[in-house]
């Protein structure tokens, strides 16, 4: 990524495709909520994956692309599969059996907190400041206040655990990306693509003891394939678009939308419930990640000069922007 595509974003039309990503991100909530009324979750994660792998797949066949990897690259991507597509979407996909999809889409906002924190863990050099620290304390604070600790129940608990164990799955995912497959070279939608299909394997075992659909519907299967098209197929084919023209960090910001467009869906569409301090506890949230990703942006451009690209992330280097693992919603 040149240094004019992130200096000058509006050169280029990435609005549109900014949009796009994030209401589609923002509907995977609402897809997983109406899929759920037929398929079992491992058949909701595998399906999606499935079609969203294939979606990117026959991309890269009809663009000619064949990546070559090595063994150690093939295994890294496996790791990258199960932590950012396999485990979170499952993860995800049962815990809505527990929660509205209106808390499903405000809890998965705290994924940035968690890659901080791995962050700090893996890449010390980039571990942020005291107002780093604060941003934790608030977004972690946030999600307290989410949860309505003080009246939570077992069922709600344990779904809102499930979320939170899936965006941690995130923090790890994007961290270990940075660490291991920032600097393999691959044309852009080859990473995603290859850990999708690794993720579908993955799911096989769970999807082969899970029971058969039930009652299944045109409702439940359309919403799934549009989970698998859209929510993971197409919006990261934006993603990518987004970041070649407007740079990581514009692409990143989603995350302060995705819970607004889920919320909407959440109480317009499928009639849930809102209570008060839902919304309150997401804006907490995303102050608290605000804070995180400033300080974290800090602390990758105020590194010493000296640091070998050779053991810094693609791209982590002084005046340019790491590039980013693809998670999604």
């Amino acid at each position: 990524m040149s240094p004019a595509r992130v200096l000058h974003p509006l050169g280029r039309s990435w609005f549109p495709a900014f949009l796009l990503m994030t209401l589609l991100w923002g509907f995977s909530f609402f897809f997983i909520a109406i899929a759920l009324r037929s398929f079992a979750p491992s058949q909701v994660a595998f399906g999606r994956i499935v079609i969203g792998a294939v979606l990117l797949l026959a991309i890269l066949a009809v663009r000619r692309i064949r990546p070559q990897l090595s063994r150690r690259q093939w295994l890294d991507i496996v790791v990258v599969g199960i932590t950012l597509c396999a485990a979170p979407f499952l993860l995800n996909s049962t815990a809505q059996t527990y929660v509205t999809s209106v808390l499903a889409g405000l809890l998965n906002a705290t994924m940035p907190l968690f890659t901080a924190i791995f962050v700090a863990i893996l890449i010390p050099r980039e571990r942020s400041d005291l107002r780093g620290m604060l941003g934790l304390l608030v977004g972690f604070l946030g999600i307290a206040v989410l949860l309505g600790v003080w009246q939570v129940g077992s069922a709600s608990a344990l779904g809102a655990g499930l979320i939170l164990g899936a965006t941690a799955c995130y923090g790890f995912g994007t961290t270990f990306t940075r660490l291991r497959l920032s600097n393999t070279g691959l044309p852009p939608l080859v990473l995603p693509a290859l850990q999708l299909a690794s993720a579908a394997v993955v799911l096989v075992p769970f999807v082969a003891v899970a029971p058969p659909p039930t009652s299944l519907t045109w409702g439940p299967a359309l919403a799934l394939v549009g989970l698998g098209l859209g929510c993971t197929g197409l919006a990261y084919v934006l993603f990518w678009r987004v970041i070649a023209i407007a740079g990581a960090t514009v692409a990143a910001s989603s995350t302060y939308l995705i819970p607004l467009v889920s919320a909407t869906l959440g109480v317009l569409a499928l009639h849930e419930r809102l209570d008060w301090y839902e919304p309150v506890g997401g804006v907490i949230v995303l102050l608290g990640v605000a804070l995180t990703q400033h300080a974290a942006c800090e602390a990758r451009t105020s590194r010493p000069p000296s640091t070998s690209s050779a053991r810094s992330p693609a791209g982590a280097s002084r005046g340019r922007e790491p590039r980013p693992a693809v998670s999604g919603a």
